[in-house]
């Protein structure tokens, strides 16, 4: 989806480092290159594509609380429709 990964070995996370500490007990792989807008993008578009192939219905305004599934697949999302507000985005 064209997002890059730095190349090296990085600890993305510190602190706590035995197995019941907070932090990352083996180095991590997954530092991108790069954050924001540029790094959402391509899994935006992926989503589009699924939206203008009838494959994606998109509900906002509304919190998921559970998956229903069958057969291991999921099939089904159960959830709340939040309040209206006029409160800008992120805000």
């Amino acid at each position: 989806l064209g997002v890059g990964f730095f190349p090296l070995v990085q600890w993305a996370e510190r602190g706590g480092y035995g197995p019941t500490g907070h932090g990352n007990t083996v180095p991590r792989f997954h530092v991108t290159w790069g954050t924001g807008p540029a790094l959402v993008k391509p899994f935006v578009a992926k989503v589009q594509e699924g939206v203008d192939a009838g494959r994606v219905t998109l509900h906002f305004r509304h919190r998921a609380r559970a998956l229903t599934k069958t057969n291991g697949r999921v099939v089904g999302v159960a959830g709340d429709v939040l309040e209206l507000s006029t409160a800008a985005r992120g805000e």
